[in-house]
């Protein structure tokens, strides 16, 4: 909630400056490309095991796409404090020795925060005009859901051009003209990130994240990805 850091989040490039919210749900991509020497963060977090258990996806479903598209809220700067006084409240409380806050309770606070969030989000949609309903804009949303559900079995764009019932010409146009990539572009973006995450991330072999992205020999990952990286697995885990 202070300094400045630029940074991507699902393959979009955001600037996230003083009294922004950012929504990190699961399977969000980001990554921080700069950051301010007086950047200051708040943030609050639910563990994946719990947001299973209490169906966080289906709480959400109203705003999940909104989100998804633009992460990054502006809040008016009393309620930006307010977050902020809510969070830190939480973290002295995590502190004591008999802590009070329960799972029915981090349910709670999980509903609140939901709550809230999307009135700020029906207000930005009003405000915001690239929150078009338009035909190609329901084609964009569906595609990146689709991709994020299915990137890594499903390689090829004449996948998900048949699963959004468009031809694969008219497809390719509708997601160049309205996110400037195409959606071959998207999906690698996608497949790119997630190797990195791993690489950086985890001891997996390069075998396993070969096999867990949909590739059918660990050659074919090796190739793929220093075409568009410009080096091998095994180096950009190493650099």
């Amino acid at each position: 909630n202070q300094g400045c850091v630029k940074s991507t989040i699902n393959l979009w490039e955001f600037e996230v400056k003083q009294s922004d919210f950012v929504v990190v749900m699961p399977g969000t991509f980001i990554q921080i490309r700069e950051i301010s020497p007086d950047t200051r963060i708040s943030f609050i977090g639910f563990s994946s095991k719990f947001m299973q258990n209490n169906n966080f996806l289906k709480s959400m479903s109203k705003i999940a796409m909104p989100l998804f598209r633009n992460p990054v809220l502006t809040l008016e700067p009393e309620t930006s404090e307010l977050y902020s006084d809510a969070m830190s409240l939480l973290a002295r409380a995590r502190k004591k020795k008999r802590c009070p806050i329960t799972p029915s309770v981090i349910k709670s606070i999980m509903d609140i925060f939901v709550e809230s969030l999307s009135e700020v989000v029906a207000k930005q949609k009003v405000q915001n005009k690239r929150e078009s309903q338009s035909r190609e804009h329901a084609v964009l949303s569906e595609f990146l859901q689709l991709a994020f559900e299915n990137y890594r079995e499903e390689h090829k764009v004449s996948f998900y051009a048949h699963e959004v019932n468009l031809t694969l010409s008219h497809f390719c146009n509708v997601i160049s003209k309205t996110t400037g990539m195409t959606p071959q572009e998207i999906i690698m973006n996608m497949i790119i990130m997630d190797a990195k995450t791993q690489l950086k991330g985890s001891d997996a072999t390069v075998s396993k994240i070969a096999a867990s992205l949909g590739f059918p020999t660990p050659t074919t990952f090796t190739r793929y990805f220093r075409t568009y990286t410009g080096m091998t697995p095994q180096a950009y885990r190493h650099s």
